[in-house]
C-alpha cells in the first residue's frame, strides 16, 4: 500500500500559497509570509522538503512539486539554469530558444563569466560554460536571459562541441530569420585566425547550398586567414585540405551538411 504523505495545517497553509508556482526562493516566502518568524518559516520549509513537495536547487532555492515526489517536477529548466549559474542561456539551448533546432535537449548550457560547473537537477543536466569577457551580447527573449541571436552564432563557432556541432550549427543558420552580419562579424574582430577560418570556411560552404551569408562577410574572414589549421582541433586525423582557406576538414561536408543530404 502506497504511503500517504500528511501535511500539518502550517505546512498545508504555505504549500497552498505555492502551489500555482514553480520555483521559490527565500526571499519570496518572507514578502509571502512576514508573520512568520524565519526560524519557523525554516523548518516548515524543511518538512516540505523532507516530504517531497519542495525540492532544493540550491541553498535559498526550490522547486514545487504538486503531489509529493522523491525527485523533482522540472517545468522550465531554463529558468532553473539562471538561478543556479547566472549568465545567459546559451549555445544549443539558445538555438532553441529561437526555435532553430526541432528537439528538446534534457541538458541545459549556461554561458557565466567565470564559473563552470556541472549540475543534475531531475532528468535535466545544467552545464555551466564559463566565457571570461566573452560572457556578453544577451538580451531577454521569451522569458529568459539569452545571447542575442548574433553572440548565439559566435558561442556555437566558438565551442561547437556546446551546440550539436557543425551540422546543428549550419541548419540552424538556415533556418534564422534575420542575422545582423556586422554585429556577428564584430564579435570575430579580436579572435583568432584559426576561429575566423573555420567559420569562413563553413558559411562558405553554406552559401554554396543556400545563398544566405553576404559576400562582405566571407571576404571578412579570408581577410583573417593566416597559418594551416583543422576544422576539428581536437581530432588528429586526416581529412581534404582546402587551399582557399588553409584548413584540413577533418569532419566532412557529409556530415556538416547531413541534414541538407536527407531533407
Amino acid at each position: 500500500m502506497k504511503k500517504k504523505i500528511y501535511l500539518t495545517p502550517g505546512e498545508q497553509t504555505l504549500f497552498s500559497a505555492l502551489s500555482s508556482r514553480h520555483i521559490v526562493d527565500t526571499g519570496l516566502l518572507q514578502e509571502l509570509f512576514p508573520e512568520i518568524l524565519s526560524i519557523s518559516l525554516n523548518k516548515t520549509v524543511a518538512n516540505l522538503v523532507k516530504k517531497g513537495y519542495l525540492h532544493r536547487v540550491k541553498k535559498g532555492i526550490f522547486t514545487v512539486s504538486g503531489r509529493p515526489f522523491m525527485n523533482p517536477e522540472i517545468q522550465d529548466p531554463m529558468q532553473i539554469g539562471l538561478m543556479v549559474c547566472p549568465g545567459y542561456i546559451g549555445f544549443s539551448s539558445a538555438l532553441r530558444v529561437y526555435d532553430l533546432i526541432p528537439y528538446e535537449s534534457f541538458t541545459v548550457f549556461i554561458v557565466t563569466k567565470n564559473r563552470s560547473r556541472e549540475t543534475t537537477i531531475g532528468e535535466y543536466t545544467l552545464r555551466c560554460v564559463a566565457m571570461g569577457e566573452r560572457c556578453i551580447g544577451m538580451t531577454f527573449y521569451n522569458g529568459v536571459y539569452v545571447s542575442t541571436l548574433e553572440k548565439t552564432f559566435f558561442d556555437c563557432f566558438y565551442k561547437p562541441q556546446y551546440s550539436g556541432g557543425y551540422a546543428v550549427i549550419t541548419q540552424a543558420l538556415s533556418l534564422a530569420p534575420s542575422i545582423d552580419w556586422k554585429k556577428f562579424c564584430d564579435f570575430f574582430s579580436r579572435e583568432s585566425s584559426s576561429l575566423c577560418q573555420r567559420t569562413g570556411y563553413i558559411l562558405d560552404m553554406l552559401n554554396k547550398r543556400k545563398s544566405i551569408v553576404p559576400e562582405i562577410v566571407i571576404h571578412f574572414f579570408r581577410q583573417r586567414i593566416k597559418n594551416n589549421t583543422r576544422l576539428a582541433i581536437s581530432d588528429t586525423g586526416s581529412g581534404i585540405y582546402v587551399r582557399s582557406w588553409m584548413l584540413v576538414d577533418n569532419i566532412g561536408i557529409e556530415n556538416i551538411f547531413s541534414w541538407w543530404s536527407h531533407g
